[in-house]
């Protein structure tokens, strides 16, 4: 198995956060989480064009789900209120829920939902959690799922990262760090 090695904080020791590459198979992701204790935390790092680095385009496991593509949208000055979009795999054989997120840089964040309904395009936090159903895949992204940051307290900067938490009803909290990509296209939160 190829080790990738990425720059870990502190918090990361502490927690027991097991490092493998996505090329890994499952039994070898089973001896490296069996071999000092169930971690908290999984991170799978991508192997992307031969380069030997990886870390922001992780994707992070928790229990049976996988997080991927993970970024946040740069925010213009005074702005308040941001959006991020991931994607949320369930390799399990049963479903989970996406229950919640928060972060410490937003007065309140929440999961919401755009659709047009009736030719108008319409934004609303998603009521009970977000089902991700076994085998198969869950996106946030811009005009549909996505997370709201309101009441933020310093807009987002293109080349900064944000703290959020997800909480799901069984995979439990897991801790990201998104990575704050341009403003251009997709939807703009700043009326919201």
């Amino acid at each position: 198995m190829r080790r990738v090695l990425l720059p870990l904080t502190a918090a990361c020791v502490l927690t027991g956060i097991s490092i493998v590459t996505a090329h890994a198979s499952r039994e070898e992701v089973g001896s490296v989480q069996k071999s000092g204790g169930p971690p908290a935390l999984t991170i799978v790092a991508e192997n992307g064009g031969g380069h030997e680095q990886a870390g922001h385009d992780a994707a992070v496991a928790a229990g049976d789900l996988e997080i991927s593509d993970a970024w946040a949208r740069a925010m213009l000055p005074a702005q308040p209120t941001g959006g991020a979009y991931l994607t949320i795999t369930n390799k399990g054989k049963a479903a989970d829920k996406l229950l919640g997120v928060s972060s410490p840089v937003a007065g309140k964040a929440e999961i919401h939902m755009m659709k047009m309904d009736d030719h108008v395009m319409v934004m609303r936090p998603v009521q009970g959690g977000l089902e991700i159903p076994a085998g198969e895949t869950v996106e946030l992204k811009p005009g549909g799922y996505h997370v709201m940051f309101m009441g933020v307290k310093e807009a987002f900067k293109e080349g900064t990262t944000v703290p959020v938490t997800l909480e799901f009803e069984h995979a439990g909290k897991v801790e990201l760090s998104l990575p704050v990509k341009s403003a251009a296209g997709g939807q703009d939160h700043s009326s919201h």
